[in-house]
């Protein structure tokens, strides 16, 4: 095993990288700022995204994974340098082994697109390999992935959610679905406007989510500065959860229908062994109020939550890293 050794989970929202022996060593918003037609980096991370909605014409922030693919290549290299260097210090991470996880339902080409970060960057890898996430999730959940003959993750991130089924240390079927936490944060922000003649930005609409969402209804309220557009002032709302429920429970009626057409299609044996274990929910948006106990009710099995579910695919892809022989049976190398 080399010395250095890297699992790297580059979530739509965040970016997890594990280090053999440490851990999860960095988090960090998946966010960068450049200015110039040459795009040049002025800030990374959570300093970039505090600019987003903030930043003049002549600095542009990017996100530049959307949907579970890389939008913007070079943006993603320039990010993963601030990283490495980060991490590293003044010392460059040559020679080492990045192991990344990638959703299993994209095309290879969008797989390899997530090597060229590493390859394409200033470090110097002496190998890299792609695993599917749901398999990294799996482990990530502790879970006996070679043996057990039915695993179901429903996996829902920012701007995807990836439902897969395992049975005896492979994937029977995965999809990702384009639609995520991210998605309640933009219908907040058109409801909002279309409703009260007010603008608010995805921040604030984000912290509505986090506030009023919920996959059941509930009585809670929040107030929120903004824009009003009629007056052209800074002024306040009041919204409430039921007013906020319409606007994503169709995601949540969706998800659920996609959860039971998988479970209907996967081969008896496997899917009785689903209804023993339950459904597994990982990812930021399963943090979501009463998400659980929902899924629960309209698919009829089980859901098991973990408080450390958008950390599961990095202590996952880290646990592979750490046991390469393990690892190689699901990655092909990239040299």
């Amino acid at each position: 095993m080399a010395k250095k050794t890297f699992g790297i989970d580059f979530g739509t929202s965040t970016i997890k990288v594990y280090k053999n022996g440490d851990g999860i060593i960095l988090l960090e918003r998946n966010a960068v700022s450049t200015v110039g037609k040459e795009r040049r980096p002025v800030a990374i991370g959570e300093q970039a995204y505090e600019m987003y909605e903030k930043a003049p014409p002549s600095i542009h922030v990017s996100l530049p994974l959307s949907r579970g693919v890389i939008s913007h290549l070079e943006d993603m290299v320039a990010l993963w340098n601030f990283m490495a260097r980060k991490i590293s210090g003044k010392k460059k991470l040559n020679r080492c082994q990045f192991y990344i996880a990638v959703p299993a339902d994209i095309t290879e080409v969008e797989k390899q697109a997530y090597s060229k970060i590493i390859t394409k960057s200033e470090s110097k890898p002496q190998k890299v390999c792609l695993i599917d996430k749901p398999l990294a999730d799996a482990y990530g959940l502790g879970l006996d992935v070679e043996k057990s003959r039915g695993i179901m993750i429903v996996n829902l991130g920012g701007d995807t959610t990836e439902i897969s089924i395992l049975s005896l240390g492979g994937i029977v079927v995965s999809k990702l679905l384009p639609y995520g936490g991210n998605d309640f944060d933009r219908a907040i922000m058109n409801y909002v406007r279309k409703k009260y003649n007010f603008v608010i930005g995805l921040k604030t609409a984000e912290q509505i989510k986090i506030n009023l969402v919920a996959a059941v209804e509930k009585e809670t309220t929040t107030t929120v500065v903004g824009r009003d557009v009629l007056k052209g002032l800074p002024g306040k709302v009041t919204l409430s959860s039921g007013e906020i429920y319409p606007l994503v429970k169709d995601i949540f009626y969706a998800t659920a229908a996609q959860i039971r057409s998988m479970i209907e299609r996967t081969p008896p044996e496997i899917s009785s062994e689903i209804l023993h274990n339950g459904i597994y929910l990982t990812g930021g948006a399963s943090f979501t109020s009463g998400v659980d106990q929902f899924f629960a009710n309209e698919v009829n099995v089980r859901v098991n939550t973990t408080t450390s579910a958008q950390k599961t695919v990095a202590a996952g892809i880290g646990y592979l890293s750490e046991h390469p022989k393990l690892a190689a049976r699901y990655a092909a190398p990239i040299e």
